[in-house]
């Protein structure tokens, strides 16, 4: 895996960076954290079917325009965690 930061100006909508969750509750818990902190919603947390029928996730746009994602991928399309 290779992950590389710079310095330099924010560009809207060029950085998208996803962070895996261990459960539905702990992506919702960081976008909950990530709210309070000030970044704007781009979608609550829940399912993302058009992704695949396991997805779940959320989505907020952090203070320096960066895509911040909370995802959790199940084991199988039932309800869990």
């Amino acid at each position: 895996m290779f992950f590389w930061l710079r310095a330099g100006e924010a560009f809207p909508g060029a950085v998208h960076v996803g962070f895996v969750a261990d459960s539905k509750a702990m992506s919702t818990a960081a976008h909950a954290a990530a709210l309070a902190a000030g970044a704007r919603e781009i979608h609550p947390p829940g399912p993302q079917r058009h992704y695949d029928p396991r997805y779940y996730a959320a989505q907020v746009l952090d203070a320096d325009g960066y895509s911040l994602e909370f995802v959790y991928k199940s084991c199988s399309t039932g309800a869990d965690k």
